[in-house]
């Protein structure tokens, strides 16, 4: 754990706090003849040969930066409008070469994989896992079914409203609810109250400027928001408590 922790130092440090803009700029224009793509690589082996202060054995850093300046290559090559989701597995792939070196390090790959699998295949885990995936996309759609009456009478409202962000509330919502899950099954439900209250210190003045939107649509657009709120609220504390019975049922 701790080489773990060392190499995952390491990264955080070289990968976004010692990388300049214009570096990973000259990256995306010039991929493999970028001069910067291998002196960020060359930091990553510097930085974790020191982070892991094995003076005698060198090549798991060496190994750890050529595996690293790889997946920034594929990454740069491939991702052309700098996506999440491509950032989500460009960490990843590290995250998943930095653990694999390591247990490389510590010689317990077989027995690091024993014990993840150990891990994953109980059943608290296997529940929580299974409920907050289910507080995301799944509780949207039932939140959007439930909710569409309301937001069919505020487009005829006002038929050309365009004041909200593309998919912010959806984002919005899973985000929410993802805290609520976690304080549920933390027991720290004040902390829900106090997500509650700042949603509400950020809705007070919501208030639209755009020209010909009638009073009519701010207010039921307000009282809209408060019900999706709490239908989305109340599906995130259901599905925890849920979760929770389950894993004290099969400890």
């Amino acid at each position: 754990m701790t080489e773990f922790l060392l190499l995952l130092l390491a990264h955080v440090l070289v990968d976004f706090y010692w990388q300049p803009t214009r570096w990973v700029t000259d990256k995306k224009e010039k991929k493999y003849k970028s001069r910067y793509l291998y002196l960020h690589t060359l930091l990553v082996i510097v930085v974790s040969y020191i982070a892991l202060h094995q003076w005698k054995n060198p090549f798991p850093a060496i190994a750890l930066g050529i595996a690293h300046g790889a997946i920034d290559l594929v990454k740069i090559s491939f991702d052309r409008k700098g996506s999440l989701t491509w950032f989500i597995a460009d960490q990843a792939a590290h995250l998943a070469t930095i653990a694999l070196t390591a247990l490389v390090l510590t010689s317990n790959i077989t027995l690091g994989f024993e014990a993840f699998m150990t891990w994953f295949n109980t059943p608290k885990t296997l529940a929580r896992l299974s409920g907050a995936l289910l507080s995301l996309s799944p509780v949207s759609f039932l939140v959007g079914i439930l909710t569409k009456p309301w937001r069919e009478e505020l487009s005829k409202l006002a038929p050309g409203a365009d004041d909200n962000l593309a998919n912010a509330g959806r984002w919005i919502g899973m985000s929410e609810r993802l805290l609520i899950f976690v304080f549920v099954l933390v027991n720290q439900y004040s902390a829900i109250g106090f997500l509650i209250a700042a949603k509400s210190l950020l809705r007070y003045n919501d208030k639209s400027t755009e020209p010909g939107i009638p009073p009519a649509y701010i207010s039921k657009k307000s009282e809209y928001v408060l019900v999706g709120t709490l239908m989305s609220y109340t599906c995130a504390i259901a599905v925890a408590l849920a979760v929770q019975i389950l894993s004290q049922k099969f400890k």
